[in-house]
């Protein structure tokens, strides 16, 4: 990927609508460019034709970011090496790559050398920056003098060719002594210069005054993503020999580079436990032995200066509870030592060399001594033990106050913010400071807070031939750094220490970068420095240039901070808070990835799915929509039905809110609703003044009184009089049932009472003595005989004759 210029960025800040206009534009007026003279050329063989040129610049300089994908592509090195020296016969290659959708006709190469001596910084821009739109196909002095020139065949559609140049010991003499070689190559199909390249290589000639101190970053990151932590799959892939992540670090394991590391990398590793794959807790243990500097990302490499705009700081992952399985941490602890699945305490805070300043478990073999072991043994672990969040996290980093940004992303605020977080010195890109004057270090204060500030034309250097496709692009792209070290070597009034940076992300090729560090290591006008030393160079005062992140981007952003807020007060409704708010930061952090920032069509996609994920949650406990009810009684419950979808159990409070005084709600409940399943609430109620209608607002909250879900109503009828007019008619129907039953049972008596004198009356027979006229129990008629003496008196009439003629000759009695 070619480093973007001030001029793509400005471009991606523009509105949607107009930024798609003027990319749409390019290859519309590229191509104008290359075919109309291409088909001119072919129509009227040597026939006269005006000199349209494409432009690709040496080194993938400003302008090739915007035309480089679709024309014709140039580019120039030496065979061997990366270096020049004018006074020998040297071989160069030039490299011509068809990257348009249409064939280029036979055409001629020609090699160019710059006219005049490049001693300083300003004849190198002049070359390098020389206006080949103004020149025609047979050169001038803006293009540099025609060095050779050989004839190419047609090249199809994503054809290469490479065509080479020898050149005498006296084809360079106008350049000798300079410490820079000035090369270019053109295209030209007939009259019309199709491509150009300009290129400068460091000479042998002009040996170095005094080295430059050189201090290369470089990161060790995962392609964007949506989610928080590396899934298993992924691991494996990227980790096995000549996966991703082996290649990166690879690239930069033993060499002069200051390695910085996304976190996320190191946590989705040892989350797994021993169920980590081999080659992950291998590559694990390579990077705890790597003996580079090493210094923390922000957590899957979120963009710092968005943050900061937003007002939220450094925001850190909170909690893995969610993926931590207990079979996967046994609690003898076997592989605690060292980096695999282990669970280290260190935090490495010191500003050492890498690996001597852990504190923890998982700090890396060093030549330190090895603390003899205790005799007193270490108390074993539950077997249900799992690592803490800083467990997971800890690292023996040589230093943790660094703050890394995206290129050309930091406003006004932003370091002061950096230094709060205590992140006390940036790493800037040039793009986001003033240009400095003479010797201009990387060490440099703004606004009095700590910097390092990239060099621009280095930095492009170094990126583009960690990135380039080919050998030959590489090496020009080497040569061009080596070229403005060699120029600061000799400009120098005072030892001079500089930074570049290595692009983020998957785009460098791991060869590539390692050729590099080599050949930078191995020249004489390179003094590799590490980060420590930047940091102690004497700073100078430097001026930010203010580079705020487009309004859109942190607008977006803004949502998915607020939404992350909102989940954190939402899963207070949990026993265990941080089995939501876990994987919500984590997966919040990976959207606010450096990488995303060239990819804005996916990261808006990525973006909204994930807030309809939130949203989802946000909604999953809730009260379910309820039919009307009737409240017939002065005191009652009103049922509620509470729904929870999520994989765990959830406590809520149901409240209920009248929205009359026709019903006095005094209670609140608090309810356990077990995970993915419903629960039956019913709130207490209490009938108010008169009846009528009433809507019921059901709302739901958390122990903490955060507000979950949205409030129902449900709407009431109230008759609470019904229950006294109920009553009454109840009691009534009881008083008539028992008044009839009673009723009833006098009038038997009665008519018994009635039958039995008239029976009596009618007999005529002779007395008997009175102590027969009394009945068993000695109660006379006239006092009143109860029920059970008359039906004894009865059943003694029917069974004893005699007694009845007796009774019936009786006479009565006086009272």
């Amino acid at each position: 990927m070619e480093a973007e210029s001030t001029a793509v960025r400005r471009l991606r800040r523009l509105p949607p609508v107009v930024r798609a206009l003027a990319v749409a534009a390019v290859p519309f007026a590229t191509a104008c460019a290359l075919f109309v003279p291409l088909a001119a050329a072919d129509a009227a063989p040597g026939g006269p034709a005006d000199a349209t040129t494409t432009v690709v610049p040496a080194s993938g300089r400003t302008e090739a970011a915007v035309v480089d994908d679709d024309a014709v592509r140039l580019h120039l090195a030496p065979t061997v090496g990366v270096t020049i020296d004018p006074a020998a016969p040297i071989t160069i290659d030039v490299e011509v790559e068809n990257r348009t959708d249409a064939a280029v006709a036979a055409s001629t190469v020609r090699l160019t050398g710059a006219t005049a001596p490049i001693a300083d910084q300003a004849s190198l821009d002049a070359w390098l920056a020389a206006d080949t739109a103004d020149t025609d196909a047979t050169g001038g002095a803006a293009a540099g003098t025609v060095l050779a020139e050989t004839a190419v065949d047609a090249l199809a559609v994503g054809e290469t060719t490479v065509v080479s140049f020898t050149l005498p010991p006296t084809a360079l003499a106008a350049q000798g002594g300079a410490p820079v070689v000035g090369l270019g190559a053109q295209l030209a199909v007939g009259e019309t210069l199709v491509a150009t390249t300009d290129a400068a290589f460091a000479s042998t000639a002009a040996p170095a005054q005094r080295a430059v101190g050189l201090t290369l970053v470089a990161a060790i990151t995962i392609p964007a993503q949506g989610s928080g932590l590396i899934d298993a799959d992924q691991l494996i892939t990227w980790t096995a020999p000549t996966g991703l992540l082996t290649r990166q670090l690879d690239a930069v394991a033993g060499r002069p580079v200051a390695v910085a590391v996304d976190p996320r990398i190191i946590a989705s590793i040892r989350v797994l436990g021993s169920a980590a794959p081999p080659t992950a807790t291998a590559w694990l243990e390579a990077l705890a032995a790597m003996p580079n500097e090493i210094f923390p990302l922000s957590y899957a490499d979120a963009d710092l200066a968005l943050e900061s705009q937003l007002g939220v700081a450094v925001l850190p992952p909170i909690a893995f509870a969610d993926v931590l399985d207990p079979a996967a941490f046994p609690a003898d602890g076997a592989d605690d030592e060292g980096t695999g699945t282990g669970t280290g305490t260190g935090t490495g805070t010191g500003t050492g060399d890498a690996g001597t300043n852990g504190t923890g478990a998982d700090a890396p073999a060093t030549d330190a001594p090895t603390p003899s072991p205790t005799a007193t043994p270490t108390p074993t672990e539950p077997a249900d033990a799992l690592p803490t969040t800083d467990e997971i996290l800890a690292w023996p980093y040589t230093r943790t106050d660094l703050a890394w940004p995206a290129d050309a992303t930091v406003a006004a605020d932003d370091l002061a913010n950096f230094r709060a977080a205590g992140l006390s010195t940036s790493i800037l890109s040039a793009d986001n400071v003033e240009a400095a004057g003479t010797d201009p270090s990387a060490s440099a204060t703004i606004d009095d807070e700590s910097a390092l500030v990239a060099d621009g034309r280095l930095t492009t250097a170094v990126r583009d031939a960690a990135t380039a496709t080919s050998t030959t692009g590489s090496h020009q792209a080497t040569g061009a750094a080596l070229a403005e070290l060699a120029l600061a070597a000799g400009e120098s009034s005072a030892p001079l220490s500089l930074l570049a940076t290595f692009e983020r992300g998957s785009t460098a090729n791991s060869l590539r970068m390692s050729e590099l560090i080599d050949e930078l290591e191995a020249s004489q006008w390179v003094r590799t420095a590490s980060l420590t030393e930047a940091i102690g160079t004497p700073p100078s005062a430097r001026t930010l240039i203010d580079l705020p992140e487009g309004e859109q981007r942190l607008q977006v952003a803004d949502r998915l901070v607020r939404t992350d807020e909102s989940i954190a007060e939402f899963a207070t409704v949990l026993d265990d808070e941080r089995l939501l708010i876990g994987p919500t930061r984590r997966d919040l952090l990976a959207l606010l990835d450096v990488s995303w920032i060239g990819d804005e069509p996916g990261w808006t996609e990525a973006s909204g799915l994930w807030l309809v994920q939130q949203s989802e949650t946000l909604s999953s406990v809730t009260v379910v929509p309820s039919s009307n009810v009737i409240i017939v009684a002065s005191e009652t419950g009103v049922p509620t039905t509470v729904q929870n979808t999520l994989p765990y159990p959830v406590t809520v409070v149901v409240d209920v809110e009248p929205s009359n005084g026709r019903l006095v709600v005094d209670d609140r409940i608090e309810v356990t609703i077990a995970a993915e399943s419903r629960s039956n609430v019913v709130i207490p109620v209490e009938a108010g003044v008169g009846n009528g209608d009433v809507v019921l607002t059901v709302s739901l909250s958390s122990t903490d009184g955060v507000p979950v879900g949205r409030p129902v109503d449900i709407p009431a009828t109230v008759h609470a009089d019904w229950e006294g007019i109920g009553a009454t008619v109840l009691a009534i129907l009881l008083v008539a049932f028992f008044g009839v039953g009673i009723l009833r049972a006098v009038r038997r008596r009665r008519r018994e009472r009635a039958e039995h004198v008239e029976g009596g009356a009618a007999d005529d027979s002779s007395e008997t003595d009175a102590a027969g006229a009394t009945d068993a129990t000695g109660e006379t008629d006239a006092a009143g005989e109860t029920d059970a003496d008359a039906s004894a008196t009865e059943s003694a009439h029917d069974t004893d004759p005699a007694q009845k003629e007796t009774d019936g000759d009786r006479e009565p009695r006086d009272g």
